[in-house]
C-alpha cells in the first residue's frame, strides 16, 4: 500500500468555483449600477413612496423566492462550516474583477450609453420569472384535491407516532448500539426479517433517534433496487453517499475527491475526436488512497456517515453480488457504519445455501426481527382506535364498521391458531391488504351483522382469495351459479351425519401446509365439528361456508360478495328472522315487526314465511305474553297469505301447521323461560284456546278461523286446522292431542293405540266444527258451492300482488309453470270446495289420513254417522238441488268431475282420469248420490249439452264437460241401478 502524504493537496476546484462566483457577482453589481443610472433620472419625478414601495416589494420578492428554494438552509448550512477560506477565495474574486474592469473599458461604456429603459425591462423579466413558480407553488398548495379513495398505501411508517407494532423501542435501542459501536472500518450491521415485518419502517424509527444526534451523524439511505439495472452500483452508493453528506453540510471538498474515486474504479475512459479515438488514463492514485481522502474530509467535518442498504433481498443473484462488492470496495472509510436489510430465507431461497454462509462473511452483528401475534392482536382490537394510530387514509366511521371483522381475526391471533395464520396475517403489509381487500369488497355497506356470514369464514375464504388466487377460483368455478363440487359438504341420510366428498382430502394434501390449513378450517368436516346432522341447528347450516346444496348456498353468497361485492338481500338471511325472533321473545310485538319495511309483504310471501317458521321452531320458550300474541297474530294474518302459490302450496295452507305448532309448544303454561311439565292440568289450556273455554270464552279458535268476513276461505282454514289435529296423522303434535282427549275425559288415557287416540280426541273437535257449519249453511240453507263459486279472484291471492306479477310472467314457461293465474285460482276454488264437504261428510275411520267429521254423531259418543248423513241431505237436497236453482245442477256437475281416479291406480292402462264408483262420491254417500241421479237425470242430461265447453280444473288434471262427462254418467247410471236394486 502507498504510504500517504501527512497532509493532503488543496482541492483546485474547491477554491475556483467561490472565485468566480466572486468575479460574476461583482460584474453583475457593475452592469446593474450603470443600467440604474442611466434610468434614474427618469424615476426623478417619482413619489419617494411609491419608490419606496417598488423597492421593498422586489426585496421582499428575492427574499420569498430565496426561501422557497432553501437558500436560507444552505446560508445556515455554509456558515456553520466556518470556510473563512472560501469566504477569501470570494473577495479575491470581486478584488480580481476591480483589477480586470480596465480592459472591459469598452463594454461597460455601452453599458452607460445604453437605452434608459434596459433597466426597467431587465428587471420586469427578473420579477416575472420569480413570481411564476411562486404563483404555480401557491396555486398547488391551496388546490384541495377531493379523496374518494381510501385504501391504505403500502407505506413504510415515517415516525414514532405511527408505530403500530410497538417497534419503536427495539428500534431506539439498536439505534443507540450502532452510534455507541464507534467508528470501525469494515463494520456492518445485519437487519434479518421476512418481507413486510418492517424493517424499513424499522430503520425509520431508528433514524429518528441519529438526527437526535444530527451534529455528529448523517444517514445515507441506499436503495439498491432502484438501481438493479445499472452496472455499476459502487458508483451509484459514492454518489448517493455524497449527496447525502452535502445536504447536511458544507464540504466542497468531497465531491472532487468522490469524482476522482467513482473515475478510478471505472478504469479508463474513451471517446472520438474528429475521427481520432483517445482514451484517458485515471489518475495514478490507489483506490485506498483516494477512500482515505474521502474519509479524511469526513473527519475534518467532524460527521459519522450511517449507510442504510434496504431491500437487499428483492435483488437477484448478481446484483447482490455488485452490492456486496461495493460495500466491500468502500470498508475503509473508518467514518462509515454499514447496515444491511435482507431475508436471509429470501436470499436463500434464490441462490443457495451458499448465501448464508456469504452473508456471514460480510455481515459482522445481525439483528432478527419479529411481530408477535400480541402485537398484532392488541392492533385490531383496540390500538387502532387511537387517534395516533388511526389509518389516516380510512374514514373513521368505515373502520368502526370493519370492526367486526377486525375483532374476530383479533381472536384468531389471540387462539390456538395463532401461528397457523401469521404467514398470512402476520405482519404491517398483509395486514393492510387483508384491510384493502375488505375495503374492495365495500364490507362496511355490508352491515355484515345483518347477514348470515360466519365471520371466520369470510376471513379465511379472503385470505384464500389474497394468497392463493389460483385455488380460490377453483372453488368459485365449481360452487357458484347453483354448481355444487368437492368443497361443499354433503349430507350422509343413513349415519345422519355430513360428510367430504372423496376428492377433497387429496386436494388438501396436494397444497401448501397454509393453503390445506385453510381449506380444513373451511370445508373439512372434522375440523369444523360437524358430526350427527340432527344435532347441528340452522343458525350453522345458514352461516358456514361449506354448505352449498339445495336451499343451502351459502358458500355460492360468500363468493359472489369477495368477488361480485353482492351482499344478500336481509330478506334472504337467517339473520333478519332470528333477531326479529328475539325481539319477539324480549317483549316486542309481532304486529310492528311485521309491519316493518323489512317485513313488507312487496318482498314477497317468503318473509313471513320464514319469520314464522324461525318463530315456531323458538317458541318452546316463549313466555305466556309471547305464545299469546304469536298465536294471536298469525290468525289474524291468515287472510292476508295467499291460498296458492307458484311451487307449493300457498303461505295460508302452510300457517295452519304452524298454528297448531306454537298450540302445541307454547299455547300453554304461564311461567317465564322453559315451560312446565306438561300434565293434564297445564295442556287441556290448549283445548280451552281451540274451543273458547275458560279464559279463553268468546276467543276460541274454531269460530275465529271461520268468521263470516272469511268465508268459504276461512272453512278452509278452519278444516285445515281440525284434520292436522287427528292423532293418526302422526303430525308430531303430542301435547295437542292430549290436549284434546284431556278435555273429553281428565282421566282419559294420551297413550296408547293411535286409531282409539284420534277417535276420541277428534269427536268434541269434529262435533263443534259442524255445528259451527250446520249454524251458518245448513240450517239457513246457504249453498256452499254457490258462495266458494262468488268469491272474488283476488281474495286467493291475500295481500301480495307480486304473486300475480310472478305467475303472470312464468305463464309461457313449461312444465309446472305453465299453468295460468287464472287456472290456479280455479283450481284452489275447486279444491276448497271438495276438500270442505270431504272433511265434513267423511264417515271413514281413522287410517292414517284422519278421521272424518261424519263418523261422528252431533252430540254424544255412539258415534254412528249421524254427521255424515246430515252432510248428504244438505248437499243433495240444498247445494246440488235444481228446485233451488237450476244452476245447482252444475255444482254437482263439477263435483263430479273433481272426484276422477287416474285409470293406472285402477288397473285400467293410461287412460287418463277417468270415474269410478269409488272416487266418484268424495265423501258422500254413493246410494244418495244414485237417488239424486235417478231424480235429476234429465234435467242434467239437458243442462250439460248446453254447456259442454265448460271445464273443471283441479291440482293433478283439467276434466271438460264435453270430453268426461259421458264416463261420470255411465257411473252414475250404475249408482242409480244399485240404489233401484237395494230399493227392490
Amino acid at each position: 500500500m502507498a504510504t500517504k502524504p501527512t497532509m493532503n493537496m488543496p482541492e483546485i476546484l474547491v477554491f475556483a468555483k467561490p472565485l468566480v462566483i466572486g468575479f460574476i457577482v461583482a460584474e453583475i453589481w457593475r452592469v446593474a449600477f450603470y443600467l440604474g443610472a442611466n434610468f434614474a433620472p427618469i424615476l426623478s419625478d417619482v413619489p419617494p413612496l411609491i419608490m419606496t414601495g417598488g423597492i421593498l416589494f422586489i426585496v421582499l420578492l428575492c427574499l420569498t423566492y430565496g426561501y422557497k428554494r432553501g437558500a436560507h438552509t444552505s446560508t445556515i448550512r455554509v456558515s456553520k462550516s466556518f470556510r473563512l477560506d472560501l469566504l477569501l477565495a470570494i473577495g479575491m474574486g470581486i478584488w480580481i474583477n476591480v483589477m480586470v474592469s480596465p480592459w472591459l473599458a469598452k463594454p461597460h461604456e455601452a453599458l452607460k450609453n445604453a437605452d434608459p429603459y434596459w433597466a426597467p425591462a431587465i428587471l420586469l423579466l427578473l420579477c416575472t420569472m420569480l413570481i411564476s413558480p411562486l404563483i404555480q407553488d401557491f396555486r398547488a398548495r391551496s388546490k384541495k384535491t377531493p379523496r374518494h379513495q381510501y385504501f391504505i398505501s403500502d407505506e413504510a411508517i415515517g415516525n414514532k407516532s405511527e408505530d403500530l407494532l410497538a417497534s419503536k423501542t427495539q428500534a431506539e435501542l439498536f439505534a443507540k448500539t450502532v452510534l455507541d459501536s464507534g467508528t470501525h472500518p469494515g463494520l456492518i450491521f445485519g437487519v434479518d426479517g421476512p418481507w413486510g415485518v418492517g424493517k424499513t419502517s424499522f430503520i425509520n424509527l431508528a433514524e429518528h433517534f441519529w438526527r437526535e444526534a444530527e451534529d455528529k451523524v448523517i444517514v445515507c439511505r441506499f436503495e439498491p433496487l432502484r438501481y438493479a439495472s445499472e452496472p455499476d452500483l459502487t458508483d451509484r452508493l459514492i454518489r448517493d453517499l455524497s449527496s447525502s453528506i452535502q445536504r447536511k453540510v458544507f464540504a466542497p471538498e468531497f465531491r472532487p475527491a468522490a469524482s476522482r474515486y467513482s473515475r478510478l474504479i471505472k478504469g479508463k475512459a474513451d471517446f472520438s475526436f474528429l475521427g481520432f479515438k483517445l482514451s484517458l488514463q485515471p489518475t495514478q492514485e490507489t483506490v485506498d488512497e483516494l477512500l482515505d481522502d474521502i474519509d479524511e474530509v469526513l473527519k475534518r467535518i467532524g460527521r459519522r456517515v450511517i449507510i442504510v442498504i434496504d431491500d437487499l433481498d428483492r435483488l437477484d443473484a448478481i446484483a447482490v453480488n455488485n452490492v456486496l462488492f461495493a460495500t466491500r470496495q468502500t470498508f475503509n472509510l473508518s467514518q462509515a457504519t454499514y447496515i444491511l436489510c435482507y431475508d436471509t430465507e429470501e436470499l436463500v431461497g434464490s441462490q443457495g445455501v451458499r448465501a448464508r454462509d456469504f452473508l456471514e462473511k460480510f455481515v459482522t452483528v445481525k439483528l432478527s426481527l419479529f411481530v408477535d401475534s400480541s402485537s398484532i392482536r392488541d392492533f385490531l382490537r383496540k390500538d387502532w382506535q387511537k387517534k395516533e394510530n388511526q389509518l389516516s387514509t380510512i374514514p373513521s366511521d368505515t373502520i368502526v364498521k370493519l370492526s367486526e371483522i377486525l375483532n374476530e381475526l383479533a381472536d384468531i391471533m389471540d387462539g390456538a391458531l395463532a401461528a397457523e395464520y401469521l404467514p398470512l396475517v402476520g405482519n404491517m403489509r398483509k395486514l393492510k391488504r387483508f384491510v384493502n381487500a375488505m375495503l374492495l369488497m365495500q364490507i362496511e355497506k355490508s352491515a355484515l351483522g345483518q347477514t348470515d356470514f360466519s365471520k371466520q369464514d369470510l376471513i379465511n375464504l379472503m385470505l384464500l382469495h389474497l394468497h392463493y388466487p389460483g385455488l380460490f377460483r377453483r372453488i368459485y368455478a365449481e360452487e357458484t351459479q347453483g354448481r355444487c363440487g368437492v368443497f361443499s359438504v354433503r349430507q350422509d341420510y343413513e349415519a345422519r351425519s355430513f360428510k367430504n366428498h372423496e376428492e377433497l382430502t387429496e386436494l388438501i394434501a396436494e397444497q401448501t401446509k397454509t393453503a390445506g390449513f385453510l381449506l380444513k378450517q373451511l370445508f373439512d368436516v372434522k375440523t369444523l365439528n360437524l358430526g350427527n346432522s340432527s344435532s347441528i341447528n340452522e343458525e350453522v347450516t345458514s352461516s358456514r361456508a361449506c354448505f352449498n346444496r339445495t336451499n343451502l348456498r351459502n358458500l355460492d353468497k360468500y363468493l359472489n360478495l369477495i368477488v361480485r361485492f353482492v351482499t344478500p338481500m336481509p330478506q334472504d338471511t337467517f339473520a333478519l328472522y332470528q333477531k326479529a325472533v328475539e325481539k319477539v321473545s324480549n317483549g316486542s310485538s309481532i304486529e310492528s315487526i311485521l309491519s316493518s319495511s323489512d317485513f313488507n309483504l312487496g318482498h314477497g310471501e317468503y318473509v313471513h314465511d320464514e319469520f314464522w317458521r324461525v318463530l315456531v321452531n323458538n317458541s318452546q320458550n316463549f313466555s305466556h305474553g309471547a305464545a299469546e300474541d304469536a298465536i294471536d297474530s298469525l290468525v289474524k294474518h291468515l287472510p292476508l297469505y295467499s291460498m296458492i302459490d307458484l311451487y307449493d302450496r300457498g303461505l295460508r295452507n302452510r300457517s295452519i301447521y304452524s298454528l297448531l305448532i306454537l298450540l302445541d309448544r307454547s299455547g300453554w303454561g304461564r311461567k317465564l323461560g322453559r315451560r312446565p311439565q306438561n300434565t293434564p292440568e297445564n295442556i287441556v289450556e290448549i283445548a280451552q284456546r281451540i274451543f273458547g273455554e275458560g279464559l279463553f270464552k268468546g276467543k276460541g279458535l274454531i269460530h275465529r278461523l271461520a268468521t263470516s268476513d272469511r268465508g268459504v276461505l276461512g272453512w278452509h282454514d278452519l278444516m285445515m286446522f281440525r284434520l292436522h289435529c287427528s292423532a293418526d296423522r302422526q303430525g308430531q303434535l303430542y301435547n295437542l292431542q292430549s290436549a284434546l282427549i284431556i278435555d273429553i275425559d281428565s282421566h282419559a288415557k294420551t297413550t296408547g293405540l293411535v286409531s282409539e287416540l284420534s277417535l276420541m280426541g277428534m269427536r268434541k273437535l269434529s262435533q263443534e266444527v259442524f255445528a259451527l257449519f250446520k249454524k251458518t249453511y245448513i240450517d239457513p240453507k246457504h249453498n256452499f258451492f254457490t258462495e266458494a263459486d262468488n268469491v272474488p279472484d283476488n281474495i286467493f291471492l291475500g295481500e301480495n300482488g307480486t304473486l300475480r306479477e310472478q305467475a303472470s310472467s312464468n305463464e309461457d314457461q313449461t312444465g309446472k309453470n305453465s299453468i295460468s293465474l287464472g287456472q290456479r285460482i280455479s283450481m284452489t276454488r275447486s279444491g276448497i270446495k271438495t276438500f270442505v264437504i270431504y272433511q265434513l261428510s267423511n264417515s271413514l275411520p281413522p287410517h292414517g289420513s284422519g278421521v272424518g267429521c261424519g263418523y261422528y254423531d252431533e252430540s254424544g259418543s255412539t258415534d254412528r254417522g249421524i254427521i255424515a248423513k246430515l252432510m248428504n241431505d244438505y248437499v243433495f237436497k240444498v247445494c246440488f238441488s235444481p228446485k233451488f236453482d237450476e244452476n245447482n245442477i252444475f255444482h254437482f256437475l263439477d263435483y263430479c268431475l273433481s272426484n276422477l281416479s287416474h285409470s293406472f291406480f285402477i288397473g285400467e292402462g293410461d287412460k287418463g282420469y277417468i270415474a269410478t264408483k269409488n272416487s266418484l262420491a268424495g265423501g258422500l254417500d254413493p246410494k244418495e248420490m244414485g237417488q239424486y241421479w235417478n231424480a235429476n237425470k234429465e234435467q242434467i242430461l239437458k243442462q250439460s249439452l248446453q254447456n259442454e265447453d265448460r271445464l273443471v280444473v283441479t291440482l293433478n288434471y283439467i276434466a271438460s264437460y264435453s270430453e268426461d262427462l259421458e264416463g261420470v254418467f255411465n257411473v252414475l247410471d250404475e249408482l242409480a241401478k244399485e240404489e233401484t236394486s237395494d230399493v227392490t
